[in-house]
This record gives structure tokens, C-alpha cells and sequence, in this order.
């Protein structure tokens, strides 16, 4: 049985030539495709590919936070970031969200296909270059903000709170929002009041502010 293969990716012209790579090697198929968070979670749930390949700079969206919500879909599913970016901070944010693999744009089509092959074996895979040390360092700063910056309080936030936190400094409003993670607009209204006061803020911008001083804001 082949490899199943989802392609979240917006740049058309790489996201044409990587399934043209996959489709030219013996044991992967391209089963779905989509360029942003909401066709990425239709398609997914419709196919449950084995291997999702996630572009970290969606317009309008946090990888990470579409990489969090596939796997709160599907906690069995298996993600690999694939990204031009591959900065710890980045990097660090992928991984805790549940990423097996973070592989570079910049890397050769051959080690790309190692690690979607690495990744659809639920291996993790790490691009070269990227510095174990520091990113490890990172993610533990990411892990435990009320320990070391207790005025951030991320750590008291839910999984869904996160992913709402998340979409909201990405600059969402509430029904985007709640289209894209299917619910209503008075949940995710429920969810931002307890955000704002589980992270001692008034308003949207104080989100923001905060998820800037973090190194949170997507690009």
C-alpha cells in the first residue's frame, strides 16, 4: 500500500511540484491538497492521508495552531512542518504543537522524501542546521511560561484556548474563528473571556501585545 500523502501548501507552483515529486516515486500517492487552515481540514477529515505536509506560514494562519487543531481532530494523525522558515522559535512552536518532522524548503527533494518517509513511520525528523540545543532551550521556555514569565500565564490556557489565543494575534475575528474550527461564535466569545481573564488582559491588542513580546505572532 502506497504512502498517502496531503499537501497543505498556498504556493501553487511548489506545492504542483512536490506532488509531481511524490507521484514519480514508487510507494507515495497525493490524495488531497488545500491552501489554507479551512480546505486543510475539510480535506484531511475527508482522506485521513497518512502523512499531512504542512506549510508553517499559511496566509492568515499559524501553522502551528493548524498543525494543533488536525491533531485535536485526530490525535493518530501524523503532521510534518515544510517550511522556508526554520528559525528555533519556529521551530519550537511546531514541535509542541504535536509536528513529528520540521524539513526545509532549502533541502534537496531527496531529503525531503526521507523525511516525509521518516515522518509516515512516526520517526521524528529535524532539517539540518537547525540548532538541537537552542531549539531545545526554546521549546522548554515555551512549555513553562508561568514558570519563568508568570505575567504571560500561557500555561493556565486549554488546548482550545491556546488554539483561539493562537488565531486571534494572528489577526481572525470571531467568526472566522469559529468557521474554522467548526464552532459557534458565542463559544469562541466564551473561550476569549476566559483567555482575557486567565491572562490578566482587557482587549484583542493586549493579546497581541503579549504574543509579540513571546516571538508568537505569525509572519
Amino acid at each position: 500500500m502506497p504512502t498517502t500523502v496531503a499537501l497543505i501548501d498556498d504556493h501553487k507552483l511548489f506545492r504542483e511540484g512536490l506532488r509531481a515529486l511524490l507521484q514519480s516515486q514508487p510507494g507515495f500517492s497525493v490524495v488531497a491538497e488545500a491552501t489554507n487552515a479551512n480546505e486543510a481540514y475539510q480535506v484531511v477529515r475527508q482522506t485521513e492521508p497518512d502523512v499531512v505536509v504542512l506549510d508553517i506560514l499559511l496566509p492568515g494562519s499559524n501553522g502551528a495552531s493548524v498543525a494543533r487543531e488536525l491533531l485535536r481532530q485526530n490525535p493518530m494523525r501524523k503532521v510534518m512542518a515544510l517550511s522556508m522558515v526554520k528559525d528555533e522559535q519556529h521551530v519550537a512552536n511546531a514541535l509542541d504543537a504535536g509536528v513529528l518532522g520540521y524539513a526545509s524548503k532549502e533541502q534537496s527533494a531527496e531529503d525531503v522524501l526521507a523525511a516525509i518517509r521518516a515522518v509516515a513511520q512516526r520517526q521524528t525528523y529535524l532539517a539540518p542546521g537547525i540548532s538541537r540545543v537552542v531549539l531545545e532551550d526554546v521549546r522548554r521556555r515555551t512549555r513553562a511560561p508561568a514558570a519563568e514569565a508568570p505575567a504571560s500565564g500561557l500555561a493556565q490556557l486549554t488546548q482550545r484556548e491556546r488554539e483561539i489565543f493562537d488565531l486571534t494575534v494572528a489577526g481572525l475575528s470571531t467568526a472566522d474563528i469559529a468557521s474554522r474550527l467548526f464552532i459557534s461564535k458565542r463559544t469562541v466569545e466564551t473561550h476569549r473571556a476566559r483567555i482575557l481573564r486567565k491572562l490578566n488582559a482587557h482587549s484583542a491588542t493586549d493579546l497581541v501585545r503579549l504574543a509579540a513580546r513571546l516571538g508568537l505572532l505569525p509572519l
